[in-house]
């Protein structure tokens, strides 16, 4: 409990922290009105632009997941390979071999 409670106090102590300088940088900047008006319908520009190349991305993804799944198959098994010595496709035909010869 007394693990609970220190760890309560180094929360109170962050937020605390966090608060104050978040304070501090909003007090240094300096506050000028804006002449500025932003059209409602102005995201729908960018909307129309990214979600057809977003669902581009997506079905591509999905086309080539198992060319994708292979590449990355491949190359763990490469990266495996080297670490090892090339020790690592040796060893399991012996094992296999021997325990069908049994």
């Amino acid at each position: 409990m007394g693990t609970a409670l220190a760890r309560n106090r180094g929360m109170k102590r962050t937020t605390l922290i966090g608060m104050v300088a978040v304070v501090a940088v909003l007090t240094c900047m300096p506050l000028k009105p804006a002449y500025a008006y932003i059209d409602p319908n102005s995201a729908g520009a960018l909307y129309q632009f990214l979600f057809p190349l977003l669902i581009a991305i997506g079905s591509a993804f999905a086309f080539l997941r198992r060319v994708i799944v292979r590449a990355c198959t491949r190359l763990a098994n490469a990266v495996v390979w080297v670490v090892r010595g090339g020790r690592a496709k040796e060893a399991q035909p012996d094992e296999h071999q021997s325990g069908h010869a049994e």
